[in-house]
């Protein structure tokens, strides 16, 4: 019996509120006269609605921008850091190739100078190949396929081109961190070197396919290069949890 008064009572006081909020909606606030025009409890309602929602969405987008990965690495302080990404050269090989040839590089000839797997900072890599056409006054378009992959992905990716020259580029991701990132460690070292992680081999095979059937020289050169880019989290400082 008590529940059912106490229902009856929660009842009673939400229709109360609804009506009076129903009342002020439709209350007349102020009237222009000169214009008539009137400013109503419901358009007052509205307005405060709608700038919540833009503050709300503001809120959203901000927060998405900033794209801060949060990591638990485990320990009781809270950290915040900024990441640089940094180029490095890596090795690179030159030649040139015939019609029906192709070059192995990296991991697939067990090339050490294309192995980075002990580098615990690695953002990502990319293999370039630039080839152009021997020869002068060379006519006819050479056709010319890239395949880069990692040691732990030996699929990869392949890119295909034709022409007289060109260049394309192979990215592969290792650890890529966004702007800023945060997390727990007990200490700012520890808190760096959880985002560490093994590095990669890099290598592939750079295949002619086939040249012009109207030229003397048909053969083409070819320079194949690797870069790596390293990540640094610079400016660690202790945020509370």
């Amino acid at each position: 019996m008590v529940s059912e008064k106490n229902s009856a009572s929660i009842t009673g006081k939400i229709s109360e509120g609804m009506s009076s909020f129903e009342s002020y909606n439709n209350k007349e606030i102020y009237r222009f006269d000169g214009i008539g025009f009137a400013i109503t409890g419901r358009l007052v309602s509205g307005l405060c609605g709608f700038v919540i929602i833009v503050l709300m969405l503001m809120y959203t987008f901000s927060s998405a921008a900033s794209s801060i990965m949060v990591a638990d690495l485990g320990g009781s302080n809270a950290f915040v850091g900024d990441v640089e990404i940094m180029e490095e050269a890596g090795p690179t090989l030159s030649g040139t190739m015939n019609p029906g040839s192709s070059v192995d590089f990296g991991h697939v000839i067990d090339d050490m100078e294309w192995d980075y797997t002990s580098n615990l900072k690695l953002s990502h890599i990319e293999v370039a190949v630039n080839w152009e056409a021997n020869g002068a006054g060379s006519v006819g378009a050479r056709q010319v396929t890239f395949q880069v992959s990692t040691q732990n992905d030996t699929t990869g990716e392949t890119q295909d081109q034709s022409g007289f020259d060109g260049t394309m580029t192979v990215q592969i991701p290792v650890q890529m961190l966004p702007e800023t990132v945060s997390g727990t460690a007990d200490s700012a070292e520890a808190f760096v070197e959880g985002y560490e992680t093994e590095g990669e081999w890099a290598g592939g095979t750079f295949t002619y396919n086939s040249g012009s059937t109207i030229t003397n020289d048909n053969s083409i050169s070819y320079t194949i290069s690797l870069k790596v880019y390293v990540w640094d989290i610079q400016n660690v400082r202790e945020t509370i949890i």
